[in-house]
C-alpha cells in the first residue's frame, strides 16, 4: 500500500511538472501607464486588444514599482518579486564614475542575486522562452532565449545576438526564413516588429509553457515626445496589434493560456534638463581634464549615478564626513534654488528603506517637469520642451506601472485598485502551479 501511495504521489508531481498547469505568457510594454488603457477613449486611443482585458480579465488601476522607476530594476522586480537592494539591479546603467564602461547597462542575468521566475518555472518542468527581456543575457532556466543587449548599435550587433541566444545555432537558422534579428536596442517600432515576429515563431514551433516578451518602442516615443503625444499614441496602437497576434497564437497552442500585460513604469512630461554635474565640478567634487576633443573626468570625491528622474550621489569614501557635509550643503543650496528643479533629497538609511541604492549617500529626485543631465560643460539648464522621463519615485501615480491579466479561470471585470509590483511574480507562479517563496510580495487572488 505504501508503494502504491509513493507511485501515486510521484505521478501527481510529474503531471504538474510536464506542464499540466496552465500556460502563462508575460508581455511587457515598456513605459505604458495604466490610463493608456483604462482611459483609452479619453486619450483618443483605439486599443481593441488591450481594452478587452478590462472586460474579460482582472487589472490594476496602478502598480507601485521599484525605486527608481527605470526599466532594468523594474523588469527584474517583475521577474523576481523583490526590490533592487535584494535582486541587485539598481539602475539601468551600472555604476561608472570615470565613464569608462562605454555606457554599459545591467545586461547580464548573472548579476541577479535572487531566484527568477524563469528558473522556478524550468525546475517545475515548464519549457521557458524569452525575447528581448532586460537583464536576460545567459538567464538560467530559459530554453529559447533572445536576450536584450546592445553596445555599439551597428549592423554587426546581430552576430553578437546570435552568439548570446539559445539554443546554439537556433536564431541563425531561423534568420534564413524570418530575416535578420536586427533589433539592436534603438527603440524604433521596427525593433518590436522583429521581436514579435520571433516571439510568434517560438510560440508556433516550440510551444513554451512560460514566455516573457519585452516591447520597447512606446518608452522611446515617450522620451522623444512625452506621454499621450500623437506619436506615442500611434506607437501604442501599433503595439496593441502585436499583443493581439501574440495572444491569438498562444491561444491556438493552449486555449487555457493566461496572458499577462505589464509595464515597468509610467511617464511624465518634461520641458527642462538640468546638468547637475556642473555644480559638482564647480565645488571640486568632480575634477575634469581636457582631452584632444572633449573633457573627461580625472578624479572624484562625490559623483552622480544616473537613474532617470532620480540621481544617486555616491561618495568615493562613504566614511569621509568632510565630503559628506560638503555634498549635503551643496544639495541643500541647489534644492533652495528653483532653477535646478529639485523636488526632494534623501539620505541613508531612507534610501535603503525604499529598496534602492545601498551604496548611495544621497538620492536626488527632480520635479516632474525636470530631468537631470550629466554634461561636463555647457549651461546648467537647457530647454527640452514636450519630452518625457521616468525614474522618479513610485509614489507619484503618473509613474505607476500596469497590470492586466486574462485567461482561463481569471475573474472577468475585476479592478484590483493599486497593487505592489512584487505581487506579480508570485501570482504568475501560482497560476503555473508552483510556489515562489523567494518573492516578497503576496500573491493576488485572480481566479473565480
Amino acid at each position: 500500500m505504501k508503494k502504491l501511495l509513493v507511485v501515486c504521489s510521484c505521478l501527481c508531481i510529474f503531471s504538474a511538472s510536464i506542464g499540466w498547469a496552465r500556460t502563462v505568457i508575460l508581455i511587457s510594454i515598456d513605459g505604458m501607464r495604466p490610463d493608456y488603457v483604462t482611459r483609452a477613449e479619453q486619450h483618443g486611443l483605439k486599443l481593441p486588444n488591450l481594452e478587452e482585458f478590462l472586460a474579460k480579465g482582472t487589472y490594476a488601476d496602478g502598480v507601485i514599482g521599484a525605486a527608481p522607476t527605470v526599466t532594468y530594476p523594474n523588469h527584474t522586480t517583475l521577474i523576481t518579486g523583490t526590490w533592487p537592494t535584494e535582486h541587485n539591479i539598481l539602475s539601468n546603467q551600472t555604476f561608472d564614475p570615470m565613464r569608462r564602461n562605454q555606457g554599459g547597462w545591467y545586461w547580464y542575468a548573472q548579476q541577479i542575486r535572487v531566484p527568477t521566475l524563469w528558473e522556478a518555472a524550468s525546475k517545475s518542468g515548464f519549457k521557458v522562452a524569452s525575447v528581448g527581456w532586460p537583464v536576460s543575457v545567459d538567464a538560467k532556466g530559459v530554453t529559447y532565449l533572445i536576450p536584450e543587449y546592445w553596445r555599439a548599435r551597428t549592423e554587426d550587433d546581430r552576430f553578437l545576438i546570435e552568439a548570446l541566444s539559445r539554443p546554439a545555432g537556433w536564431l541563425e537558422e531561423k534568420e534564413k526564413t524570418l530575416g535578420a534579428y536586427d533589433d539592436v536596442g534603438d527603440g524604433a517600432l521596427e525593433g518590436d516588429v522583429v521581436r514579435t515576429k520571433y516571439a510568434l515563431e517560438i510560440l508556433r514551433t516550440e510551444k513554451p509553457g512560460f514566455m516573457t516578451i519585452h516591447l520597447a518602442a512606446l518608452d522611446h516615443a515617450e522620451h522623444e515626445t512625452g506621454p499621450f503625444s500623437a506619436h506615442s499614441n500611434e506607437i501604442l496602437m501599433a503595439l496593441d496589434k502585436m499583443v493581439g497576434e501574440i495572444e491569438n497564437t498562444a491561444m491556438q497552442n493552449d486555449p487555457e493560456t493566461v496572458i499577462a500585460i505589464v509595464s515597468d513604469h509610467g511617464f511624465v512630461r518634461t520641458d527642462f534638463r538640468v546638468n547637475l554635474t556642473l555644480p559638482f565640478i564647480r565645488e571640486g567634487l568632480i575634477r575634469v581634464k581636457m582631452g584632444k576633443n572633449e573633457p573627461s573626468i580625472s578624479s572624484w570625491d562625490a559623483t552622480l549615478w544616473p537613474a532617470g528622474g532620480c540621481v544617486a550621489v555616491v561618495l568615493r569614501d562613504s566614511s569621509d564626513q568632510t565630503t559628506y557635509a560638503k555634498v549635503k550643503a551643496l544639495l541643500e543650496s541647489l534644492k533652495a534654488d528653483p532653477t535646478y528643479g529639485i523636488a526632494r533629497v534623501f539620505e541613508q538609511p531612507e534610501i535603503e528603506k525604499m529598496g534602492a541604492f545601498p551604496a548611495a549617500s544621497f538620492l536626488i529626485e527632480m520635479k516632474a517637469d525636470y530631468q537631470p543631465g550629466y554634461a561636463l560643460t555647457g549651461n546648467a539648464v537647457e530647454p527640452i520642451p514636450s519630452t518625457g522621463m521616468h525614474g522618479y519615485l513610485p509614489d507619484n501615480p503618473e509613474l505607476h506601472a500596469s497590470f492586466f491579466i486574462a485567461g482561463k479561470g481569471i475573474t472577468a471585470g475585476r479592478d484590483l485598485g493599486t497593487i505592489d509590483m512584487r505581487q506579480i511574480a508570485p501570482t504568475l507562479a501560482n497560476l503555473m502551479g508552483f510556489s515562489f517563496s523567494s518573492a516578497k510580495g503576496e500573491a493576488l487572488h485572480l481566479t473565480k
